[in-house]
């Protein structure tokens, strides 16, 4: 085991923690969490592992969303600007509120060192969702570097805006992941507020650690952490004038165990700088835990090749190092999921937080016991939910109408104004709008099943950063593979067809508009358009 990882005091910990005792911490009763800022739901798996129900996630990124979706179907996931989020109906409802907000830069212009400092920032929202929802305990997590930022300026900041809001911040700690069954050098700075008429009468104890260290061989193989060996997935490649040089590193190694010529030219510059740079063309070791992972696994400063082979750690494996189970998928493109792993918090180092905070939460509730009926709480959370429109099965369309034709509208666009389509076309598509000579406009891979397909009548592209100009009428409405245009898509990525006759120009130039569209598509009318100032 390298020095750096473990001290003396650390070994002591280990040797001694009471990490199975403490293992077997259930709730007294169902204890409801509000979680801010979930990303792909490490957080928000691990708490629900000790024993929280969440009633509301939210997060602002579109595929974390679909992720937890994907994964809990029964999460109340609010996506969107936290900004617009009313955290109102669920005052004195909720037991626990948990985030890690983005460590923006705070600034420092106030005198107060309260909430008025931190405006602008994240931590203000989430202080926002304190005040409003008042929930018994509120649990922060970080980087590190949140300790030390501004020289101790920021976290003075929040704790003065803990204690405006009227809890009592247990101090600061950060932990090492790798000490909770976690594979991964991580550290993350942890902030747990308890609210002031519960403060003085209970405490809060750190989990203890695990009894030994985990390693990548933990995490790849069966064994302690996993009941079978890592099963296979996606993954960056490298280029072959990478792969070349990685092929040179040894288990373990970096930039420094390369010959000294290929040091020179894969290093460039940064060679003749100093400093280890220990990141640069890094290979892990089998027997020892992981880097900190980042957001993706190949980038030139923060190296994360495999052990054995020469290639960057796949999707899988960077799950399990951040011990996601292997059940628990990822949506989006390859660089959306490492993105999303490599932002999360291990789900083991938050499920040995989410067990202590139970054991506070079972404190908390012998000295005031409190009634929360979860199903009405849940239904409170629903309600607060925006609406969003069921999606068209392209697939099942398909299978369903084998000719692909779901509708050909006969009606001229005189006889009704209403039935009008209005979309963001591609990139790829906007040149061919752009000269009134598109023939066919294809969707995205999803539609909303709201818009009634066989009364459209008329399509406007908008094209971006320019707006809309001409009208079209649709002739055709028909699912057919993105093959058709894409010779390299999938044959089962299916998209709706829309084939389209130019009529004529609605305005001489582009002019943008600001309609309430979801996402791209609004079932909308004419009139509307015609009359912008």
């Amino acid at each position: 085991m390298s020095q750096d990882l473990m001290q003396i005091d650390a070994i002591r910990d280990m040797n001694n923690g009471e990490w199975y005792e403490e293992f077997k911490s259930r709730p007294n009763r169902v204890y409801t969490s509000v979680e801010l800022f979930a990303g792909a739901g490490g957080l928000a798996l691990g708490l629900d592992m000790a024993g929280f129900h969440h009633v509301l996630l939210n997060e602002f990124d579109e595929q974390a969303c679909n992720t937890l979706r994907v994964n809990k179907p029964n999460w109340n996931v609010y996506e969107g600007d936290i900004h617009n989020v009313d955290f109102t109906p669920l005052r004195d409802k909720i037991d626990l509120l948990s985030g890690g907000f983005p460590c923006q830069a705070f600034s420092y212009a106030g005198k107060k060192g309260g909430l008025n400092d931190t405006r602008g920032t994240l931590f203000f929202e989430l202080a926002r969702a304190v005040k409003e929802i008042r929930p018994k305990v509120f649990l922060c997590e970080n980087v590190k570097g949140l300790q030390s930022h501004d020289g101790g300026k920021t976290l003075e900041i929040i704790r003065n805006a803990i204690k405006e809001l009227g809890y009592t911040l247990v101090e600061p700690r950060v932990l090492k992941a790798v000490m909770y069954q976690v594979p991964q050098k991580r550290e993350r700075i942890i902030l747990i507020a308890i609210r002031n008429d519960f403060a003085d009468k209970v405490s809060f104890k750190w989990p203890s650690p695990y009894h030994r260290v985990m390693t990548l061989r933990d995490a790849f193989f069966k064994g302690e952490l996993f009941s079978t060996d890592v099963p296979q997935s996606d993954g960056q490649i490298y280029p072959d004038k990478k792969r070349r040089v990685m092929e040179l590193v040894p288990e373990g190694g970096d930039w420094r165990d390369l010959p000294i010529e290929e040091q020179k030219a894969y290093m460039g510059g940064s060679f003749y700088l100093g400093g280890g740079k220990t990141g640069m063309a890094r290979r892990l070791s089998m027997d020892e835990p992981s880097l900190t992972l980042v957001c993706s696994p190949a980038q030139k400063q923060t190296e994360r090749c495999h052990p054995l082979e020469t290639r960057p750690l796949n999707i899988r494996e960077y799950a399990r190092i951040q011990t996601f189970p292997d059940y628990w998928k990822f949506l989006g493109k390859m660089s959306d999921q490492y993105k999303q792993i490599g932002n999360a918090v291990p789900v083991n180092l938050a499920f040995a937080i989410g067990r202590a905070v139970i054991r506070l939460m079972n404190d908390i509730d012998n000295i005031c016991p409190d009634k929360v009926n979860f199903g009405e709480v849940n239904m409170v959370a629903k309600s607060m939910l925006p609406s969003r429109p069921l999606q068209l099965d392209l697939f099942a369309l398909m299978e369903e109408h084998q000719d692909g034709v779901l509708a050909e509208p006969k009606k001229s666009y005189k006889s009704n104004w209403k039935n009008l389509l209005i979309s963001l076309v591609s990139d790829k598509l906007s040149g061919e709008f752009d000269v009134s000579e598109g023939k066919i406009y294809y969707t995205g891979s999803k539609f909303p099943s709201t818009i009634t397909l066989h009364k459209l009548q008329l399509f406007v592209p908008y094209i971006r950063a320019k707006g809309i100009r001409d009208l079209y009428r649709i002739t055709k409405i028909r699912v057919a593979s993105k093959r058709e245009v894409d010779p390299k898509a999938k044959k089962s990525d299916y998209r709706l067809f829309f084939e389209l006759k130019f009529i004529r120009k609605i305005f001489d130039d582009y002019k943008p508009i600001n309609l309430d569209i979801w996402r791209t598509y609004n079932y909308s009318s004419l009139e509307n358009i015609l009359y912008i100032n």
